[in-house]
Parts: C-alpha cells; structure tokens; sequence
C-alpha cells in the first residue's frame, strides 16, 4: 500500500455505493453489515456525495463517527437532481415496495444506472464537502474525489485547486480523483496535487495497466473498483470466480485498496476471506 494512504488492517475496503439505498442495506441492517467490516478488520470505506442521496455517507458517519483507525474516501461533482430530490421523502415506501415487487426493483436498477448531473464549479465542490463532513461527523476526510471528471475538467485545473484548498485548510488528508476511463486516468496522473486515483478493474481488461504502472512509479495510490465485472453472473462458477479475483487483485502491490461492493454480510465475509488467502 501507498505510505501516502493511512494504514489499514486489510488492502480490502468496502464499497458503500447502495448503503442506505431503495435496494440495498437500511437501519439496522446497515449498522451490521458496517459493524461486521469493523470487527474482521476492514478500515477503509468508500461513499459519495450522492449514494443513497446522502444516506450512505449517514450511516458511516453513525456507526464510525471520527475514529482515527478507519479511512473514508468520499467525492463530489455529482448531484441528485430537483425531480429526484422530490422522492426522497418518499424512500420508506418505494423501498416497501420494491422489496415485494420484482419489476419495481427493476425499475429503480434503471433509475441509478442513469448518468446523474454534474457541477465541477469551486463553489459547489466546497458546499458539497462541507454537507458531506456533517453527514460523516467528521471535520476532516481521508480522502476527497472528483467523481467521474471528464478528462478536460481535470486538465483546466479549477476544480483540483478548489479541493487542494480544502486540503490546505485542513478539511482534506488527500486529493483524488475517481476516473471513469483511461483518459481521465491519465490527466490525474499529469497533476501532481492528486495523490489517489479509483479506476474500474473489470476482468480481463488490461487497458489500465501502463497507466497502473506510471501511477505506482510517480507514488500515486490506486483503488480498484468494479473488479467482478466481466466474470460470471451468478452460481458457483460466480463464487469461485469472485475469491480468485478478490485474491489476487488484493495481492498486487500495484494496487493499494481493493473494493467489494455488497449489502450483505455473508457476501462480505467471503470476500474478506477470499482478501486473506495469499
């Protein structure tokens, strides 16, 4: 791992992208599954501005709070928008609903596979760390992303000074980005004030690995997310598939956090075991 990340446990984080979400992990299911994390020794969690429309962030900064021992990364640039917002009040029962209804699970899998807005401005990026610092209950983050930047934005520098503000005044550890694609990988890596770059690993893509190799050679650290795309979608070649894979990407000293993403706790306890086994 990167000297440049606070030390962890495990090179194993969780992804919390459906913590408190209509289809993921609510109350004290949420409070379990991040406790279950915290007792086999997981310290790293990932969250955004928008996960759950804040809720995920909610429910870390709960079960947390400020405990010097773990590590939040967390990011901005995405907003939920005016008409979504006007659901919010409505999660309870659309949540009911779509436990009990199949097609209506289905139609909010839609909904959040939607791109969602996007405000790179200086301004918004600093209201929006703030929200997420009271939400975390923390004055400080580990880490704070641009979420999904496109290259350009990176490149015009605006929206990475704004952070590296932040993390001057001490609202910030390090300053991240959370890229979507090679281009915007390299562009982070040609600015020296970011310091983690977060990818996706899908299996059998090898697109990333000089960009890997360059950001390992300049000190840069990377997490890896979405690493089970491209196996198998379900059974027993699903399960085997997702050990190997947990395995040896959380063996790579190229990589310096593996994220599981997963709402439920046997899952996240096979995936931790599946992080120990090298």
């Amino acid at each position: 791992m990167s000297t440049r990340l606070s030390p962890t446990d495990m090179r194993l984080g969780l992804g919390c992208s459906r913590l408190g979400s209509i289809n993921g992990a609510t109350g004290r299911e949420a409070h379990e599954l991040l406790q279950t994390a915290l007792d086999q020794g997981v310290r790293f969690f990932d969250t955004s501005n928008i996960y759950a429309q804040g809720d995920s962030e909610r429910y870390l900064g709960e079960v947390l709070g400020d405990r010097p021992d773990c590590v939040i990364c967390t990011k901005g640039g995405k907003y939920v928008s005016f008409r979504n917002r006007m659901l919010i009040p409505a999660k309870g029962v659309i949540r009911w609903v779509t436990r009990r209804l199949p097609w209506a699970r289905a139609s909010v899998s839609k909904v959040r596979a939607r791109p969602m807005p996007t405000c790179w401005d200086s301004d918004f990026l600093l209201r929006s760390l703030e929200a997420s610092l009271r939400r975390l209950k923390r004055s400080s983050v580990d880490i704070y992303m641009l979420h999904s930047p496109p290259a350009e934005i990176i490149r015009r520098g605006d929206a990475i000074a704004a952070l590296e503000s932040a993390r001057a005044a001490g609202k910030m550890k390090q300053v991240g980005v959370s890229a979507d694609d090679a281009e915007a990988v390299a562009a982070a890596l040609d600015d020296p004030r970011i310091t983690v770059i977060q990818l996706p690993l899908h299996a059998d893509d090898n697109s990333y690995d000089g960009l890997i190799a360059q950001a390992r050679q300049q000190g840069v650290a990377v997490i890896a997310r979405e690493i089970l795309s491209g196996g198998p979608e379900s059974g027993e070649d699903r399960t085997g598939f997702a050990a190997q894979r947990i395995s040896a990407i959380t063996s790579r000293p190229d990589i310096a956090v593996t994220l599981v993403g997963t709402t439920k706790r046997p899952h996240l306890l096979s995936a931790i075991r599946a992080g120990r086994q090298h």
